[in-house]
């Protein structure tokens, strides 16, 4: 199994889920990906084989539902200060998550939403890169001068943390997570069997909206 033991700033870190509805969200993604649910304190760790995948949680009032992509950084209080030296804007944080580290999360100098991880544990807390865990994470920009400027020019670079930067000409700029799948033919028909739709125009994956509006990727 890939765990991952450490990530660089700038890397893709963490990924969770924005529920509008969180009953019914975990159904999809269960029988979807073959997860488990472990409530902590109001957050869900989203669980694979007895390892975390992933984090579950209510999406705050007058938010879509989504995925959201978390980046490794040292600092997440300087990376507040650059974000609004560089045309973005801090959500919320930089706070506390429980004894596990500090987090931010922030919209970029585009508008796409992104989140930032400082852990106070040199241990991955991830397992991804096989069947029912992320694989990768693109940032849907035709420019990733914001993220170089925060983390230097080797950002985006695959494959050190499974990230690459596509110009998606008329998509709203945002951040995708890819899901590994055994069989993309078969778990995109099972999305859609749940209340799925699929988005084409995207032949090296599979894009999909659940059934909340959410999108994400099969791959």
């Amino acid at each position: 199994m890939p765990i991952h033991e450490q990530y660089e700033p700038g890397e893709p870190c963490w990924v969770d889920y924005g529920a509008l509805d969180p009953a019914g969200a975990r159904a999809f993604y269960g029988e979807l990906f073959g997860w488990t649910f472990r409530e902590e304190a109001g957050y869900s760790f989203v669980e694979l084989g007895g390892q975390v995948v992933g984090g579950f949680g209510r999406v705050p009032a007058g938010l879509p539902a989504s995925w959201n992509t978390y980046l490794a950084a040292q600092d997440v209080d300087a990376v507040a200060v650059r974000i609004k030296e560089l045309g973005g804007g801090v959500v919320f944080g930089p706070m506390a998550a429980g004894e596990d580290g500090r987090v931010l999360f922030a919209a970029d100098s585009s508008g796409a939403a992104v989140g930032f991880w400082e852990g106070h544990r040199p241990a991955g807390i991830v397992l991804a890169g096989e069947p029912g865990t992320w694989c990768a994470h693109e940032l849907w920009s035709a420019d990733a001068a914001f993220y170089r400027d925060l983390f230097g020019d080797r950002f985006g670079e695959p494959p050190g943390g499974g990230l690459a930067v596509r110009d998606r000409t008329g998509a709203r700029p945002q951040w995708v997570t890819f899901f590994a799948v055994a069989d993309r033919a078969a778990s995109a028909a099972t999305a859609v069997r749940l209340g799925a739709t699929i988005a084409p125009g995207y032949p090296r994956a599979t894009i999909v909206r659940d059934p909340w509006g959410a999108l994400f990727a099969l791959a």
